[in-house]
């Protein structure tokens, strides 16, 4: 099935409101690119040259911390975009891409989307997202001192599998971890106690949420 670019442009938040003729000079540039498990899509500290719009699969960006340590930054789900720091003159990339699933993307260069900026509205789309991500940023801090690990836990799997009592989990216990700011070892045990507990039943991928 012939993928509809300009449609799935237009439906992301970042595009959203782009008059529907930029969104077809958008999507005839673009590039549909698939990445398998683990792949890495971008390193940190490299030239940046395109952004990314996430259309199947999902998506961890990270950063190496001083003392070598990756930390997450955020994991992406269909529909969001990232990298946009590329629009910025003589940007690099400040995180790592990884695909943490098989993950489809569509590749906007950055050449081709500069002529955009002159337009207002792009213009204005483009710092309000910024300032959506740097609230997100900040979110993401108080996230991390105000919840505890139980509730980051819950609510991180509510983010990625919605309101459900059972779903198939398609990350690895190891992503989830680092999603949620513990390490495997922590998180192993939070499992554990949640499952002597009653509360949950992992069995394989399906994890059932009592």
């Amino acid at each position: 099935m012939k993928l509809n670019k300009a449609a799935l442009l237009s439906q992301s938040s970042f595009f959203q409101g782009l008059p529907e003729a930029d969104c077809m000079a958008l999507a005839e540039r673009s590039q549909h690119r698939q990445f398998r498990k683990r792949e890495i899509l971008f390193h940190e500290d490299t030239p940046g040259t395109a952004m990314f719009l996430l259309i199947f699969g999902t998506v961890q960006l990270t950063k190496m911390g001083d003392d070598g340590r990756q930390t997450v930054i955020r994991t992406l789900k269909a529909g969001e975009v990232f990298a946009e720091v590329i629009l910025q003159a003589d940007s690099r990339y400040p995180v790592t891409a990884e695909a943490l699933t098989d993950a489809d993307v569509l590749q906007l260069d950055r050449q081709h989307i500069f002529g955009l900026l002159g337009d207002p509205s792009f213009r204005d789309d483009f710092i309000s997202f910024l300032m959506r991500k740097q609230r997100y940023l900040a979110e993401r801090v108080r996230y991390l001192t105000v919840y505890d690990l139980e509730d980051r836990f819950f609510r991180f799997m509510r983010e990625q599998y919605g309101e459900r009592d059972q779903f198939e989990v398609t990350l690895s216990k190891k992503d989830i971890a680092s999603a949620i700011g513990a390490t495997p070892e922590t998180f192993s045990r939070l499992v554990l106690r949640l499952k002597q507990q009653g509360r949950i039943d992992w069995q394989g991928r399906m994890l059932s949420i009592k």
